[in-house]
């Protein structure tokens, strides 16, 4: 689907594109054992106190925690997250059992428990072959000319095959309440641009597995050898084309970058090897209209691309794409291992495939996360809970207006627009109020290609219906039993589903100290994104529009700009450091959300007359905050998926997550006593916020 424009929070390497895509984050962990070891917001066990907290407070909080939790083989990535997206996805896998039997079903119940049976027949998949792709395949090789590639890139986009470019709906950013088409660039295998730029050994090493994943996945698809490595490096040298016409992930951040509001008619004129009237017929889209073409540079190349490329390498490029949408899970065992190789174990690290049923509890959360969300939340949410979670929200935005009230840098002029969005941040906690329906989707049992295809059809059309017409501002773009939380800087709403609030980074049961320096830190980190440096560009309305004085745009800047240098002295693997450009925006909202959420412990704990140095399984108040805080992340990563997190992900790798975090923090050194010259105490902290 279209890359919309939102900022997704903590789920750093579960959040890349070898992780989420294709491996979905699960355990050999299963619910009994969660049930016999609860998850828990604040755990003095998971503490190494062997570790001095003013050298890593990562390790010394977390150093019990990786005794316990040695990374597993089918993982390139463990944490808390995966502890709780496990926890999920077993009470996922529950509820989806139950629908697959259930006699008496309701229509929602017989589409995901046919879906996931489905996505589970491995013997009837296996039996099945190719069978359901080939006459889309037919189509791809009986392409005898340019011309007639609008219709076919129409109709594989609709089946969810992302070629040569993206195009959905997303609002406007000179009016946030209509939404509009946003073309974007596309059409690349390999997780951003640099993969395919970079010159470094290791790039160009991952650049060859890549060749030889497209080779064995033709071979699979019954290509001769000799000419299925032939065609992969075509495709290779295509996709590279297309990437060097694309934008930076670093440009990609700044909206002013992306934003070329046009019209239908004068792309189409611009389009002069693309016929876009086809292309959009074929695609169901509006034939006209206003819309946003993200990367100009990039439909000029793409233009001329088409132009000279021989129609033999554009078939290649379009039966690669075709088979890699629907290896995952709907093709083949042979399909489904050679794609964890590459995109698991050669860009991840994982050592071996996770189960069979986590892969498809995903799916089918992925596909109808409505249906089976509706469940959960009944099951895993109480009223109590949602209501908890707005008590903290409605604080920490509290703390935000005095905190911008308070800012030195800030002139009264831009705190006062300041304070206009912040009060008009909507909050949507745990679930939507209205669920989606899947009335008009056809799920068939033991189909499972067919239904990949009408899934994707059904989402294809729902989202282009909504060109040209208003904003549904309650819509959420995340299921109600995902484990993170989003930040929509065109909406100006903040959104934190059910699944994410749950120990170990939530719980009703849990005192203030543990909740706001977990959670309270995330709820303050989405609304720090409001005034990062990419939101801060949006009004309270969700308008791309300037309401910054210049000189409180260069105070931030130059503010900004020490993050920008401490991250990028971050070397996560030998030769790789982090890009401090890249992570700024989740950099900025880790240190203003954990700021905010201790302002507002703070006035709370003072309210209730918290005696501060009163301790508790060892802890005083103060060190239960800044230990629950650094608790949400613990885990463990392979150092190939740091390369690509740190190459790809606007996210930091979680070690850094909490300990450069706190060492802008010098409320925390002084909970713990760290003194000058110490690690966790630096000369000059960042801060913005």
């Amino acid at each position: 689907m279209f890359r919309k424009l939102i900022s997704a929070s903590p789920l750093l390497v579960a959040v890349t594109f070898a992780a989420i895509v294709f491996t979905a984050t699960g355990m050999a962990q299963t619910a009994k054992t969660s049930a016999a070891s609860p998850l828990r917001v604040f755990d003095p066990s998971l503490v190494d106190a062997t570790v001095n907290p003013c050298q890593d407070f990562f390790q010394y909080s977390c150093g019990n925690w990786m005794k316990k939790h040695p990374l597993p083989a089918d993982r390139s990535y463990y944490g808390r997250f995966s502890e709780l997206y496990d926890l999920n996805l077993s009470h996922l896998r529950g509820i989806l059992e139950q629908a697959e039997t259930g006699k008496a079903r309701t229509p929602n119940e017989q589409k995901i428990g046919d879906e996931y049976a489905s996505c589970m027949d491995v013997k009837a998949i296996d039996a099945t072959g190719m069978k359901p792709l080939e006459p889309m395949l037919r189509k791809i090789d009986a392409m005898k000319s340019a011309e007639e590639l609008p219709a076919l890139v129409g109709a594989l986009q609709r089946m969810g095959v992302r070629v040569y470019f993206d195009m959905g709906a997303s609002p406007d950013y000179a009016d946030s309440s209509r939404e509009i088409a946003f073309y974007d660039a596309g059409g690349k295998g390999l997780p951003e641009r640099g993969f395919y730029t970079r010159t470094d050994a290791k790039s160009a090493e991952i650049r060859k597995e890549y060749v030889a994943h497209i080779t064995k996945m033709l071979t699979l698809a019954g290509e001769p050898a000799d000419r299925a490595a032939t065609d992969a490096a075509k495709v290779m040298a295509l996709e590279t084309k297309l990437a060097e016409a694309s934008l930076t992930a670093v440009e990609e951040r700044d909206p002013q970058a992306e934003n070329h509001p046009s019209d239908v008619a004068t792309l189409s004129a611009e389009m002069t090897h693309f016929s876009l009237a086809v292309y959009l017929k074929a695609d169901g889209a509006p034939a006209s209209g206003k819309i946003n073409v993200t990367q100009p540079k990039f439909y000029a190349a793409l233009n001329e691309l088409l132009a000279t490329t021989p129609i033999e390498t554009e078939r290649a490029y379009l039966r690669w794409h075709l088979l890699h949408a629907f290896a995952a899970t709907s093709l083949p065992e042979s399909f489904e291992q050679e794609n964890w190789h590459f995109y698991a174990h050669i860009l991840g690290g994982a050592e071996k495939q996770q189960e069979r049923w986590k892969t498809c509890v995903s799916r089918v959360d992925h596909e109808m996360g409505d249906a089976l969300g509706q469940v959960y939340v009944a099951r895993y949410f109480p009223p109590s809970d949602k209501q908890r979670t707005l008590e903290l929200t409605e604080a920490i935005e509290q703390a935000m207006g005095q905190d911008i009230q308070s800012l030195d840098w800030m002139s009264a002029a831009t705190k006062a627009q300041a304070m206009i969005k912040l009060h008009g941040v909507m909050n949507k906690i745990g679930y939507p109020d209205k669920w989606k329906s899947y009335r008009t989707l056809t799920i068939v049992k033991g189909d499972a290609v067919g239904n990949q295809e009408r899934v994707s059809e059904y989402k294809t059309a729902r989202d282009l219906a909504k060109i040209g017409k208003p904003v549904d501002r309650e819509e959420w773009q995340m299921t109600p039993p995902t484990v993170n939380a989003y930040y929509d800087p065109q909406e100006n709403n903040v959104n934190f589903p059910a699944g994410y609030l749950q120990p170990p980074f939530f719980s009703g049961k849990e005192g203030d100290a543990a909740n706001y320096g977990d959670m309270g830190s995330t709820i303050g980190h989405e609304l720090t994104h409001g005034f990062d440096d990419e939101g801060r560009q949006f009004d309270a309305t969700g308008n791309l529009k300037d309401w910054w004085t210049k000189g409180d745009e260069e105070r931030f800047t130059a503010r900004a700009a020490c993050m920008v240098k401490q991250y990028d002295a971050i070397e996560v693997v030998p030769g790789v450091h982090l890009n401090g450009k890249l992570t700024l925006g989740e950099n900025l909202a880790d240190l203003g959300g954990l700021r905010l959420a201790l302002m507002a412990w703070l006035q709370k704990a003072d309210a209730a007359h918290v005696e501060m140095a009163a301790k508790r399984d060892g802890y005083t108040p103060e060190q239960r905050f800044w230990i629950a805080y650094a608790q949400q992340w613990c885990s463990e990563t392979r150092p190939e998926a740091l390369r690509t997190q740190a190459q790809t992900d606007p996210h930091a790798p979680d070690k850094y997550r909490t300990n450069t975090i706190l060492q802008d923090m010098p409320e925390f050194a002084k909970s713990f006593s760290c003194k000058q010259g110490d690690a966790m105490v630096i000369a000059q902290p960042c801060r913005i916020w």
